[in-house]
C-alpha cells in the first residue's frame, strides 16, 4: 500500500516584517486540506484493510510495512511542523508591527530619490559625497522622461542638498507630482558611480498593507518610504 498525504496550508501574505516583508497577516493560521490530507485514523483503517486483503501466498514482507509506516509518519511530522512554523510567523509579524508603528512621530532619515512638488514648490532630498566629485543631476517625471538636468560641478567630500526648484530644462515650472531624482559623482580617475539619495522628516504614519509596508513622512501628503529604507532616527519632533 502506498500512502500519500497532502497538507495544504493557506496563508494571507502581508509585508508586515520589517526590511523582509515574510510575515502574515493577524487572523491568518495554517490548515489542513481536509478533503486531501490523510489522518491517523484513516491511515490505519486504510492499512488494516490492506492486511486483510492482501493476498495469502505472496503476503507483504515485514520491510514492507516498517517503510509504510515510517513514511507517514514523516509526513504527520512535517504537517505539524508547517503549523508550528505558520503559528511562529504570526507571532512574529505582530512584534514586527509593533517595532513599525513605534517610529510614527519620531525623526527618520530614510534613502529615497522622490521629490515630490507641491504648489509648485520641491520638497528637500539630500545626498553625501566621500569624496571629491564632479556632480550632475537628473530629474524624471512618473513617465520616466527626462524634465531637467543639473550640472552641479565640482565638489568636496560631504552633505549637500539637492538644489532643483521644481523648474524644466527651460527654466518653466513643472507640474505639480513626484519626480526621481538620480545623482552622479564622477571622480578624478573618470569613474562615474550614482549617490544615494535621503529624505529626513517626522513620520506621520504608516501602511502596513502596501508591499513593502511604508511610511509617510511629514504629513498626509508627504513622501512615501518604505520601511526597510529608514537608516536612522535622530528622536521626537516637538511638533504634535
Amino acid at each position: 500500500m502506498s500512502t500519500t498525504a497532502t497538507t495544504a496550508t493557506t496563508s494571507a501574505q502581508s509585508p508586515f516584517g520589517i526590511g523582509s516583508g515574510l510575515s502574515t497577516a493577524p487572523g491568518a493560521t495554517s490548515s489542513s486540506s481536509s478533503a486531501n490530507s490523510l489522518n491517523a485514523n484513516s491511515f490505519m483503517t486504510l492499512f488494516l484493510a490492506q492486511l486483510q486483503n492482501q493476498d495469502p501466498t505472496n503476503p507483504m514482507q515485514s520491510y514492507e510495512l516498517a517503510a509504510q509506516l515510517a513514511q507517514f509518519t514523516t509526513v504527520q511530522e512535517l504537517s505539524q511542523a508547517a503549523t508550528f512554523l505558520g503559528n511562529l510567523q504570526q507571532y512574529t509579524a505582530a512584534i514586527n508591527n509593533g517595532e513599525i508603528t513605534s517610529l510614527i512621530g519620531k525623526q527618520v532619515t530614510a534613502q529615497s530619490s522622490t521629490i515630490n512638488v507641491s504648489s509648485g514648490s520641491p520638497s528637500a532630498l539630500s545626498y553625501t559625497l566621500s569624496a571629491p566629485a564632479t556632480v550632475t543631476m537628473t530629474i524624471k517625471d512618473s513617465n520616466g522622461a527626462t524634465v531637467n538636468t543639473l550640472n552641479l560641478g565640482s565638489q568636496s567630500a560631504g552633505s549637500y542638498s539637492v538644489p532643483w526648484t521644481g523648474t524644466d530644462s527651460s527654466g518653466n515650472k513643472v507640474a505639480d507630482g513626484a519626480y526621481t531624482c538620480t545623482v552622479t559623482a564622477t571622480g578624478s580617475d573618470g569613474t562615474s558611480t550614482t549617490v544615494p539619495t535621503g529624505v529626513s522628516g517626522q513620520v506621520y504614519s504608516c501602511n502596513l498593507n502596501n508591499n513593502p509596508p511604508t511610511y509617510i513622512l511629514s504629513g498626509p501628503n508627504g513622501i512615501q518610504v518604505p520601511v526597510a529604507n529608514v537608516f536612522a532616527v535622530t528622536g521626537k519632533s516637538s511638533t504634535n
